[in-house]
C-alpha cells in the first residue's frame, strides 16, 4: 500500500501545525494465518471506501494530511473538528454495505481513534516533507484502546463537538478514565449510533481502568508534597533510554496513615512485561517499598501499588520515597503534571554532551488549549565530566499546573 503525502507548502518557520486526526486500523489483519492475498484485498478496500466517502471528498487535497500506518492509515484534516468524526461514521456505513455478502474471513472491520493535537513537518530519509509529532500519536493511543467497532475520542476532540450541537452530545459519550504517559489520565470519549460504532466499552480500556480518579481526590484530601525532585538521566543516547528518578516529600495531613501509593507509568514504545523497567521504589532510609499489587501491565501502561515499610502518620516528618525506572523517550519530551499542590518542584535533565541531543527547553502547557509557552524559569547549568546538568526550580505549584521540557 502507498500514500502520497500531501502537505501545503509551508515555511520553514511554521513546522507545527495544528490538525484533527483520523486514525484507523483494521482489525485482525496481523494474523498470521491470514494469506497475503486477502490482506492486500482488506488493504485496498479499506482505502477504496475511505476515498469514496462524502467526507473526504469534500476536503481540498491540500488541506489533508495522508499516513500509511501498515494496517490501515493516519489522516490528518486541516480544517473542521467534525470531520474525523463525519468520515468515521460514513466509513463504517459503507463497511456494513461491503461485509454483507461476505464470509467472516472476508469482512473488514476496523477500530479508529480520533484526536485533536499538533504535529510536526519534518525530513525523511529521502529529504522529503513528512509528518510526525503528538497529535499523531495520540490518536493512535486513543485506537488502541479499542475493539471492533469503536470510534473512540480524545477528550480534547470529544469536548470539542460535544459543545458545538445536541447532536454530537447524542453520540458522543464518556467511557471511563483511561491512563496516559507519565501517570496522566484521560477520559475516553466513544462515539455511536444507529449504524455505527460499538456501544459496548472497550475491553482494553476496561482492563487498563485507571485508579487515578480515587487517588487523586484521595490526595487531595489527605497528603500534601512540600518538594519533588525529579531526575531524568540519558543513560542510552542511541536508543534514547532514560532513567527516571522522582523523589516525593510527603506529609500526611489525616487521622489514617498512608500505608500505600498507587503508581501509573505510560510509554511511547511497547514494553511487554512490568519487570522490563526495572522498577524500584524505596524510602527515605533506602528501604525497598515492595509492589503489593500489578493493575494494568499492559505494553504501554503499567499500573500498581507499592508498600511502604512502615505507615506514614499525621505527625510523621521527613518522610520521602522514591520511583525509579528507564525507559525509551523516542519522542524526546517529558510532561509532568501536577495532581495536588506542591510547594517546591526541583527538575533535572542530565545527558552526554555531543550525541546529537539539543539542551533541553523548558515549557508551560495549557491543559484546556495543549498551548506551549516557553518558561521564564531560568535554569541552572553544570557539568559532570562529559555530561550537562540542566536544573530548574519552580515553587508554589497549584494543582493542574504542567511542565514539559523537549530535547
Amino acid at each position: 500500500m502507498t500514500y502520497v503525502v500531501v502537505i501545503m507548502d509551508f515555511t520553514a518557520s511554521l513546522r507545527l501545525i495544528h490538525a484533527n486526526f483520523f486514525f484507523v486500523d483494521i482489525v485482525g489483519l496481523s494474523d498470521t494465518s491470514m494469506s497475503t492475498k486477502t490482506q492486500i484485498k482488506k488493504i485496498e478496500t479499506l482505502n477504496k471506501c475511505i476515498s469514496d466517502c462524502k467526507s473526504f471528498q469534500s476536503v481540498p487535497i491540500d488541506s489533508l494530511l495522508l499516513l500509511p500506518t501498515g494496517d490501515g492509515c493516519c489522516i490528518g484534516f486541516l480544517q473542521g473538528p467534525e470531520l474525523p468524526l463525519l468520515l468515521a461514521i460514513e466509513l463504517h456505513e459503507k463497511l456494513a454495505q461491503y461485509n454483507k455478502a461476505k464470509i467472516p474471513s472476508e469482512t473488514v472491520r476496523v477500530r479508529i481513534g480520533l484526536h485533536s493535537g499538533n504535529c510536526f513537518l519534518v525530513n525523511d530519509l529521502l529529504g522529503q516533507r513528512n509528518t510526525w509529532g503528538p497529535g499523531i500519536i495520540y490518536a493512535r493511543r486513543v485506537m488502541d484502546f479499542g475493539d471492533d467497532g469503536h470510534i473512540l475520542l480524545s477528550p480534547s476532540l470529544a469536548e470539542d463537538l460535544r459543545s458545538l450541537s445536541d447532536e454530537y452530545r447524542e453520540v458522543i459519550k464518556p467511557v471511563h478514565d483511561v491512563v496516559l504517559k507519565h501517570g496522566m489520565t484521560m477520559l475516553l470519549y466513544s462515539a455511536y449510533g444507529e449504524g455505527f460504532g460499538n456501544k459496548k466499552h472497550p475491553e482494553k480500556g476496561a482492563s487498563m481502568r485507571s485508579k487515578y480518579g480515587e487517588e487523586i481526590l484521595r490526595l487531595q484530601k489527605t497528603t500534601l508534597y512540600p518538594s519533588i525532585d525529579l531526575v531524568l538521566s540519558v543513560i542510552d543516547p542511541e536508543k534514547m533510554i532514560v532513567e527516571h528518578k522522582r523523589t516525593y516529600e510527603v506529609v500526611n495531613t489525616s487521622n489514617e496513615p498512608i500505608k500505600t501509593v498507587l503508581h501509573g507509568i505510560a510509554t511511547d514504545v511497547d514494553i511487554p512485561d512490568i519487570n522490563d523497567m526495572n522498577i524500584n521504589v524505596y524510602d527515605e532510609k533506602d528501604r525497598e517499598c515492595p509492589i503489593t499489587s500489578i493493575n494494568v501491565d499492559k505494553p504501554d501502561v503499567k499500573e500498581f501499588t507499592t508498600q511502604f515499610s512502615e505507615p506514614i502518620t499525621k505527625e510523621d516528618t521527613g518522610k520521602k520515597y522514591t520511583l525509579q525506572y528507564a525507559v525509551e523517550e523516542p519522542e524526546r519530551y517529558f510532561e509532568n503534571a501536577f495532581l495536588i499542590d506542591c510547594q517546591k518542584f526541583n527538575m533535572a535533565f542530565k545527558y552526554p554532551t555531543g550525541n546529537g541531543i539539543k539542551r533541553p527547553e523548558l515549557l508551560e502547557i495549557n491543559q484546556e488549549t495543549e498551548a506551549k509557552t516557553p518558561s521564564k524559569i531560568v535554569p541552572e547549568i553544570s557539568t559532570e565530566g562529559t555530561q550537562e546538568i540542566i536544573k530548574w526550580t519552580m515553587e508554589d505549584i497549584p494543582k493542574g499546573k504542567t511542565y514539559r521540557i523537549e530535547w
